[in-house]
C-alpha cells in the first residue's frame, strides 16, 4: 500500500488532527508502525469500531509508541496529558488491533 492510500485510509478516517492540505511527508509513529506492519505482509483492518479502547491498551501503547513519536515533544496535545485530548488516529487503529488481538505489543515494539 503507497502512503498517499495509507493516508486515505489511516489519517483522513480515524485522525482529527489530520489536515489534507499540510505537508505529506508528516506522519505520527503510529503511521509509520502501520505502514512498517503492512509492508511485513500483515493485513490491517481499517474497519472502525465504537468500541472504547481498554485502559491497558492505552497505556501498552503511550510506554511503547508515544515515547519514540516526533510530535511527542512538539505538538501531541494527547501526549501532554490536555484535558479531552484526542489520540491520534494511528494510536487509535493500533488499540483497536491489539484490543481484537490481531497484533501485539511486541509486534510495535519490534518493527523494523
Amino acid at each position: 500500500m503507497d502512503k498517499s492510500n495509507l493516508n486515505k485510509k489511516l489519517c483522513e478516517e480515524f485522525c482529527s488532527y489530520y489536515k489534507p492540505s499540510k505537508d505529506k511527508e508528516l506522519a505520527c509513529k503510529g503511521f509509520t508502525v502501520i505502514e512498517k506492519l503492512i509492508k511485513n505482509g500483515r493485513e490491517i483492518s481499517f474497519n472502525k469500531s465504537e468500541r472504547k479502547l481498554s485502559a491497558s491498551t492505552g497505556e501498552k501503547l503511550i510506554g511503547s509508541m508515544c515515547v519514540a513519536c516526533s510530535f511527542r515533544e512538539d505538538g501531541c496535545d494527547f501526549a501532554a496529558g490536555k484535558k479531552d485530548a484526542a489520540p491520534c488516529g494511528g494510536f487509535i487503529l493500533l488499540g483497536h488491533l491489539l484490543d481484537g488481538k490481531i497484533i501485539t505489543i511486541d509486534d510495535i515494539v519490534n518493527i523494523h
